[in-house]
């Protein structure tokens, strides 16, 4: 009896304190910036979702769309304001910064809050695009970037496309990659997200703690490191002076090379186990394999997870 009179009176407060002058607010703001080609983008957008596009457009054209409602008329107006980008334009660099600082305490209610900031391109920009838990989805051809850099703390990254090279880093959002023509260089460094990488690069460098790690297309050497994540990874081409790295503690490790790759080097686990269609000489235990072949270097190693190395069917 005690506790349900206890939650009738926590429920009587809260309906005491949702705001009187509870207000919605909107900003919708567009401004253009002339561009030319080689010119930065630099954009933090804190916790502002963030697009960009490649388009046919003679300049930078921006967007900023926010939404705040169910709280009081002040503290919508200084949410607004805190959320409202600053810009800096110079001949080479446009810089883009969001500030929300402090937002403090909004009030009970039914809180809404949407906050976006959009950018339309043209391909010889090169974005330098960060947020802390803001998504950043981003789609077009950049040419020039050399890399496209993209960070974020936990939001998810997205990009559909192609750059000459290309660099995540997250805390924990996923990056989801999806190229219509090769990298040059891909890097990526997560703690817990997943990094899946499809369309393919010359030379791959990814780093995670726990998330999965799923690369496709690969043309070139790989560097790759993982904790208790899963890594995933096809090559359509692989030189005879490609190398090959990976340490994983306990995920799986699944290779598949096309036809007519011919790896040396090691395969080896502590714990786990180790397959493969490439002739090589296994130990008695059956934890490693020396490759045979006079291509290729692999040094892969694993403390319990399983190591497969394959052959490629059809790649169409």
């Amino acid at each position: 009896m005690l506790f349900r009179a206890l939650l009738t009176m926590l429920g009587a407060v809260l309906v005491i304190a949702a705001p009187a002058d509870a207000a919605q607010k909107d900003l919708n703001l567009t401004q253009s910036f002339p561009a030319a080609d080689g010119k930065r983008l630099e954009v933090d957008a804190a916790d502002l979702d963030l697009r960009v596009r490649t388009a046919d457009v003679p300049g930078i054209e921006t967007e900023v769309q926010l939404h705040i409602g169910g709280t009081g008329a002040d503290r919508a107006e200084r949410w607004i304001d805190n959320h409202t980008p600053s810009f800096e334009d110079s001949e080479d660099r446009l810089r883009i910064v969001v500030d929300p600082g402090r937002s403090g305490f909004l009030g009970f209610g039914r809180l809404s809050a949407r906050a976006r900031l959009g950018l339309l391109v043209p391909r010889g920009i090169i974005p330098d695009l960060t947020t802390t838990s803001g998504n950043i989805e981003v789609s077009g051809d950049f040419p020039d970037a050399r890399p496209l850099w993209l960070r974020t703390s936990s939001g998810a990254v997205t990009m559909i496309g192609a750059a000459a090279a290309l660099d995540v880093k997250s805390t924990d959002g996923d990056a989801e990659i999806q190229l219509i023509r090769p990298l040059e260089s891909f890097a990526a460094s997560t703690s817990s997200g997943n990094v899946r990488l499809t369309g393919g690069a010359r030379e791959a460098n990814v780093a995670t703690a726990s998330g999965d790690i799923r690369l496709e297309n690969l043309s070139g050497s790989l560097e790759a490191v993982t904790s208790t994540g899963k890594i995933t990874v096809t090559w359509d081409r692989l030189a005879a002076d490609g190398t090959v790295r990976i340490r994983s503690a306990s995920g799986r490790v699944h290779l598949m090379l096309p036809e007519g790759v011919s790896p040396r080097g090691t395969l080896r686990t502590t714990t786990g186990s180790v397959r493969s269609e490439l002739p090589g000489e296994v130990a008695a235990d059956g934890s490693t394999l020396e490759l045979a072949g006079d291509g290729p270097v692999f040094d892969v190693e694993t403390a319990s997870g399983e190591i497969v190395l394959g052959v490629r069917g059809a790649r169409y």
